[in-house]
């Protein structure tokens, strides 16, 4: 896996404001939780959103989201258990 490299990510996944919305929360490899809505076809298998892989590092990858954190960064650390690799 290099950078670049697609991959699911592990989530917690709950109904949104709307209809046709999830709300979508990570656990970050520093254990904080971040958050953010993605449209209900975003995410497989009802708890996996597809990011890629934009560094790695020992025991975790930071990724890019597909959509900013209400927290304020498109981009997240991650366990390198909380993905699959496609």
């Amino acid at each position: 896996m290099h950078s670049g490299s697609k991959a699911w990510l592990r989530c917690e996944v709950t109904p949104g404001m709307f209809k046709n919305e999830l709300a979508v929360g990570i656990t970050t490899a520093e254990g904080r939780i971040v958050s953010f809505f993605l449209p209900n076809d975003f995410v497989k298998d009802e708890n996996q959103i597809a990011v890629e892989i934009v560094a790695r590092n020992g025991e975790y990858c930071v990724v890019a989201l597909p959509q900013r954190t209400f927290e304020g960064s498109s981009v997240a650390r991650v366990p390198l258990n909380a993905l699959q690799f496609a």
